[in-house]
């Protein structure tokens, strides 16, 4: 608790120790939960990518048209600014390219690149 506000709807006048233990125990889940996962990939022989990056790479290989960001975003449920720091790191380890259409260069899309479809297949096997 934060000043003696209640961080969530879970907190009444009678039940601080709730709180407390739901407060303590929020911030156990997300370390467990990517423990988790970082072990079942490790297990499977997975690739070690965050969620965010696979979720982004399954939208873009069920596109081979490929999508705008803005699109990309909509589909993952994100931020198109989410997408923007996405891209930029995965461009970077060449798991999507940007590409220009000819029609319109002012417009960018996504693809997922051939070594991310190679990354990709043993996840979307499982």
């Amino acid at each position: 608790m934060v000043r003696g506000r209640c961080p969530g709807p879970w907190c009444s006048t009678e039940a601080p120790e709730a709180a407390r233990v739901a407060a303590g125990l929020g911030g156990l889940l997300g370390p467990l939960r990517r423990a988790v996962l970082r072990a079942t990939r490790n297990a499977e022989g997975l690739p070690d990518l965050p969620e965010a990056q696979l979720e982004l790479l399954r939208v873009l290989s069920s596109s081979p048209e490929g999508l705008s960001p803005g699109a990309a975003a909509t589909r993952v449920r994100v931020a198109p600014s989410t997408v923007s720091n996405l891209v930029r790191a995965m461009s970077a380890a060449r798991l999507v390219e940007r590409v220009r259409p000819e029609h319109d260069q002012r417009t960018v899309v996504l693809n997922a690149s051939k070594e991310a479809l190679n990354l990709l297949e043993p996840v979307q096997s499982r």
